[in-house]
């Protein structure tokens, strides 16, 4: 859910981003812990319930794919990425994790903003840090509201602003540039919902603390699953200036390493009647 100036280039922001997860599918699993960690805190959130039709916005790489099918009761579940080479990932997991269940999985590379869901058929849209890519989030929301079902879920995590603060505090200094992703306050993100009819049974938001053995690992983190900093990659900007910002991020040192944190919001929204 990004603040960004030049809506315009929507189309070529979102071609741009399906490139860098298509390069970071084959390695994302081994530098995702934080994205692990949120996914398994949302997972075990999500009500005590069967649902037949049920969608995984952003699958990636399917991590949540084969706990979403082996405990819920299903008809029909589909994974949704911009990427196809998470997408195929996605499906080797699944075969592999669920292969009795992988008929009933279906696959589609597509922009969630841009896709026409059929109207209430929806039980559940689950969706793990994938919301914050979203130019118009509101008008997915209304899109999602439409196409689930009454009383059907959407339950996500989205990234929060003030997320990344370290990444921020080490470029001071070093340049004037914006090096993170701006993302909305939690009261613009509950405002969204609220506007398009979603009832909020939980909206809770916690900060995320990841710890490093070094700045390049730290960074690597964000650079390997695709989620790089803006105007941060270290092959476009000279060696002198990336020493630079390592150095001062290396003075954010604390006993448990190089600190990254995140500010998440975990959401529990259901479509009730009027």
């Amino acid at each position: 859910m990004l603040i960004t100036p030049d809506m315009t280039s929507a189309a070529a922001f979102k071609k741009q981003l399906a490139k860098r997860f298509d390069r970071a599918a084959v390695g994302y699993d081994r530098y995702a812990q934080f994205q692990l960690e949120v996914m398994h805190r949302l997972l075990a959130m999500l009500p005590n319930q069967n649902f037949d039709r049920i969608v995984d916005l952003g699958s990636g790489t399917g991590a949540a794919l084969p706990l979403l099918v082996t405990q819920h009761s299903f008809s029909h579940c589909l994974a949704l990425d911009l990427s196809s080479s998470m997408l195929l990932q996605a499906r080797q997991r699944v075969q592999q994790d669920c292969p009795d269940l992988a008929h009933k999985i279906h696959y589609l590379c597509a922009d969630a903003e841009s896709l026409p869901f059929a109207k209430a058929s929806l039980s559940l849209v689950f969706s793990n840090l994938a919301v914050q890519w979203c130019l118009q989030p509101n008008a997915l929301f209304q899109a999602l509201y439409k196409a689930s079902q009454q009383h059907g879920y959407f339950v996500f995590t989205t990234l929060l602003s003030d997320s990344m603060p370290e990444i921020d505090l080490a470029w001071q200094g070093v340049d004037e540039t914006n090096h993170v992703h701006q993302y909305v306050p939690r009261q613009v993100l509950q405002d969204y919902l609220e506007q398009e009819g979603w009832h909020l049974e939980s909206l809770c938001h916690d900060t995320v603390r990841m710890w490093f053995d070094s700045p390049e690992q730290a960074v690597a983190s964000l650079r390997k699953v695709g989620a790089s900093m803006v105007g941060a990659e270290q092959s476009v900007m000279s060696p002198s200036t990336w020493k630079r910002f390592l150095q001062a991020y290396e003075k954010q040192r604390q006993p448990e390493g190089i600190p990254l944190s995140y500010q998440v919001a975990f959401v529990v929204a259901q479509k009730r009647a009027n």
